[in-house]
């Protein structure tokens, strides 16, 4: 587990996928839009922590797999809910990716850093 919110936690793939979208993001549109599309992304990372039950489901990108989907930018925040108030994001992956694919090909270590993630804070409670 890597970083921390009061809302959402990132996994260690999450921060690796935050850090490569602003390495890009930063080469394609510079720091001060780069800053303000992050703090697009923290907002709507805050807001699938407070309003889980009023995003619709993803299916048709997810399928019947366990992550939630939200959109955000050029983005999707791929996440599992630990509580009514904070979620566990395991990938930020950009929208014109297969993203059924990548959380397939993923789902092992999603479920491995989801694990540990709760397990650390359950231990912390």
């Amino acid at each position: 587990m890597s970083n921390r919110c009061k809302s959402y936690i990132l996994t260690e793939t999450a921060a690796c996928d935050f850090r490569e979208a602003r390495r890009w993001s930063v080469a394609r549109w510079g720091k001060k839009r780069t800053k303000s599309y992050f703090q697009q992304l923290h907002d709507g990372a805050n807001y699938i922590a407070t309003h889980q039950p009023a995003i619709a489901a993803k299916d048709d990108l997810i399928g019947n797999t366990d992550p939630g989907v939200y959109a955000v930018g050029e983005h999707y925040l791929v996440y599992v809910p630990m509580s009514d108030t904070q979620i566990i994001i395991v990938a930020l992956i950009r929208q014109t990716r297969d993203v059924p694919a990548i959380l397939k090909a993923n789902s092992f270590q999603i479920r491995r850093q989801v694990t540990a993630a709760l397990k650390i804070l359950q231990a912390g409670r």
